[in-house]
């Protein structure tokens, strides 16, 4: 799927962007009336990962933004801003104690399901668009509905594995390289995910 960009004034941005935008406020909204509490640290991360994103155009490119201070406002760190804050996210997520496995699961399904139902949309791929969703819905209320249970860790890790096995396909199927930055951050949180329910079970 080629990837759109978008106009406004003289600031030109990808789909790509709009989509994890959209799919960080959808998934907060939805947090917020089902856990305020893992809400409140999503939202932390959210703010953390768009932070280091947008700061390391000082990495990235130190000499132009010394030269040219008013960059840092239109410029970012590209890919190497985005491993970054990804990077933070998950030290920030493995030092704060969060409610539980379950939960991070639940709201990273979450967003992944929203990024993927707004990047088709805005390719315009609708019946891809609603097909995705509905599958990917249905997995998230499967494991809302599990995680009310003693075991809800351990379905959750054990959904996150089949549900990112899900999105490799969607995308091999969409004609899209397999292995792309999209692809690979599910494949890296997924790893991390199963991380971090292995330490916790070791700790408990």
């Amino acid at each position: 799927m080629a990837e759109r960009w978008y106009t406004i004034g003289s600031f030109t941005f990808p789909a790509s962007w709009v989509a994890i935008i959209a799919s960080f406020i959808l998934t907060y909204v939805f947090l917020y009336f089902w856990s305020r509490k893992t809400s409140d640290w999503y939202s932390d991360g959210v703010f953390y990962f768009l932070l280091i994103w947008k700061l390391s155009v000082l990495v990235v490119d130190f000499q132009m933004v010394i030269k040219h201070p008013i960059t840092i406002l239109y410029f970012h760190g590209g890919m190497v801003g985005y491993w970054l804050g990804i990077m933070t996210v998950l030290f920030y997520i493995f030092f704060k104690k969060t409610a539980g496995t379950s939960y991070l699961v639940f709201a990273w399904i979450s967003t992944v399901a929203f990024y993927e139902l707004v990047a088709h949309l805005l390719g315009a791929d609708f019946l891809v668009a609603v097909t995705q969703f509905v599958i990917n819905g249905g997995v998230t209320l499967f494991l809302l509905k599990k995680i009310k249970g003693s075991d809800r860790d351990t379905w959750a890790v054990q959904l996150v594995v089949v549900f990112t096995l899900l999105q490799l396909f969607f995308h091999s199927m969409y004609g899209d390289a397999v292995f792309t930055t999209v692809t690979w951050t599910y494949l890296l949180v997924m790893i991390y995910l199963i991380f971090f329910y292995v330490r916790r079970k070791h700790n408990e």
